[in-house]
């Protein structure tokens, strides 16, 4: 309930489209691709109505018992506040697929697959100036036998200000937390590049971890 207050909280106040955002303009695909050491997700989203976009998506994560899913399903724009040099929104997500992950077998004390059907609910918030830049997002991956929360938060600045037809560049911060994981809480500096419709990120987390971000719009 905290987490969810927190969203709204943030999103009241004020995002040009510098990141994937899960609903784009009319008509536009986004391909959005995060690598890291331990996992990696890969979306690629329509948007067929300003305030929604169907998505397919595929989520790897080692430390969770070598956890992988394939989903579709929707985004929906919920909320949207433009101002006259800013921009803030909420979005919401909901995504339906299968999902294998690692097993222990008690009777002979190996490892075996259990597979199963995942539901796969987001709700995310965000502000953006030329500036400065802060997003919170809360997910929930619903198992066929249990609930799994992960929650993320960015924030982050931009050293300059240049045209949107010239490079710009962005130090990010990213906090992870997961509770199902070892080390559940993950800190990650990175910069961002964005130019015209290509968006790309690179960064290291405290436990040595690489972390690579590929997003672009057509």
């Amino acid at each position: 309930m905290f987490q969810i207050f927190l969203i709204l909280f943030l999103s009241s106040f004020f995002s040009l489209p510098l990141k994937a955002h899960p609903v784009v303009y009319k008509g536009g695909f986004v391909y959005w691709g995060q690598f890291s050491h331990h996992s990696n997700t890969q979306r690629m989203s329509y948007t067929f109505h300003p305030r929604f976009a169907f998505e397919t998506n595929r989520a790897f994560y080692h430390n969770f018992k070598n956890y992988r899913d394939a989903k579709i399903g929707f985004n929906a724009l919920l909320k949207r506040w433009a101002l006259e040099d800013s921009q803030g929104n909420i979005y919401v997500g909901v995504h339906g697929g299968r999902y294998r992950q690692a097993g222990s077998n008690t009777q002979s004390d190996t490892e075996s697959n259990t597979e199963g059907r995942v539901l796969h609910s987001m709700i995310e918030a965000d502000w953006e100036s030329r500036e400065l830049y802060t997003t919170l997002s809360v997910a929930s991956f619903h198992l066929d036998d249990k609930n799994v929360e992960k929650l993320s938060y960015r924030i982050g600045f931009a050293p300059y200000v240049v045209g949107m037809d010239a490079l710009q560049t962005w130090m990010i911060f990213q906090f992870d937390y997961f509770k199902e994981i070892k080390d559940r809480v993950k800190i990650t500096p990175m910069m961002r590049f964005f130019y015209k419709n290509a968006l790309w990120e690179m960064g290291a987390n405290f436990q040595s971890e690489f972390f690579l971000t590929l997003m672009v719009h057509y």
